[in-house]
């Protein structure tokens, strides 16, 4: 069984990644974001769901909150979403699919 949390520490350190809520909102509308990740008590998570959803962007319901999310992201803050604009080889597009 694949670690999410494992996978997700790869892709932002090896990867490149938006954070935050602003950040994300943008590169949805880009259309460049690959893969939308949200805390489960993001504030935005609605709106941010609806804008990927229009895109056709996968969404990850993760089950950390954001102070977990922004620990997993190796951040000394709290991320409560983050879009994957380059997974750096995690393949979690692959691993978020077989999750659902």
């Amino acid at each position: 069984m694949v670690d999410i949390e494992k996978v997700l520490k790869n892709t932002v350190k090896k990867g490149k990644v938006k954070l935050g809520a602003k950040q994300t909102k943008q590169v949805i509308k880009d259309g460049t974001a690959k893969l939308i990740i949200i805390a489960k008590n993001c504030p935005y998570a609605t709106e941010i769901n609806d804008l990927a959803k229009k895109k056709k962007i996968p969404v990850y319901h993760s089950d950390s909150n954001s102070t977990n999310l922004g620990y997993t992201c190796g951040k000394n803050f709290a991320v409560s979403v983050f879009a994957v604009l380059d997974d750096g080889g995690s393949n979690i597009l692959n691993i978020i699919k077989k999750k659902r």
